[in-house]
């Protein structure tokens, strides 16, 4: 697993992004982004009539069928942009996602079983990912001075430094990645994908 390259970081520089008005005519501007869509993305083309296609089924609901497949479609686009973003830095997305949780943490430090249940990672995801990042001397495993059958993950200065240089730049794709919603938008959107996240976690359990 490559979590870190020691190659050098080519970090862009974060322009504003200019947003793009889209021209007023007899279609509104959702129909417009809407065609646009299925001229250019042969898998929203394909999402926009499959939930037809599974009326068949007594137990099929289109709209549910639609919502989870663009949402999936969604989370990989956003996944490949944060992951070409963070490989400027050589860092893998569950990489960052661990340096970010113990750069943000006060202090920069947190058991590992605490970890792996902030990342959704097994026990051997994390002793994997925790090695790789210890190799490169961003991270260093201690025992607890509390109770010493606790081993605990801690930010050195070095991961401190990256983490303080790659920031910038990831919080600047996230916010050009949201540019198309208003802030109404993504505050209605975060609510709307909590609702889902607990309508699925009381179906799982």
């Amino acid at each position: 697993m490559s979590c870190y390259s020691t190659g050098p970081q080519n970090h862009q520089p974060c322009a504003q992004a200019t947003p793009v008005p889209l021209e007023t005519g007899s279609e509104t501007e959702t129909e417009q982004t809407d065609a646009k869509a299925l001229d250019s993305d042969p898998r929203t083309a394909y999402y926009a009539g499959v939930g037809q296609r599974c009326l068949r089924y007594p137990d099929a609901d289109p709209t549910s069928v639609e919502l989870v497949l663009h949402l999936v479609y969604t989370h990989d686009v956003v996944e490949t942009l944060l992951n070409r973003t963070l490989n400027r830095a050589g860092l893998s997305l569950s990489a960052f996602n661990l340096l970010a949780i113990l750069h943000f943490s006060t202090p920069h430090e947190m058991a590992l079983h605490h970890l792996s249940e902030l990342l959704l990672v097994s026990r051997a995801n994390i002793t994997g990912l925790m090695d790789c990042l210890e190799k490169t001397g961003l991270v260093e495993r201690r025992v607890d001075p509390r109770d010493r059958r606790v081993r605990v993950a801690c930010l050195t200065q070095r991961g401190e430094d990256l983490m303080e240089s790659t920031l910038p730049d990831h919080y600047h794709t996230i916010r050009s990645a949201c540019g198309g919603l208003s802030s109404e938008d993504r505050v209605t959107l975060r609510r709307l994908l909590e609702k889902l996240r607990g309508s699925a976690q009381e179906v799982a359990r």
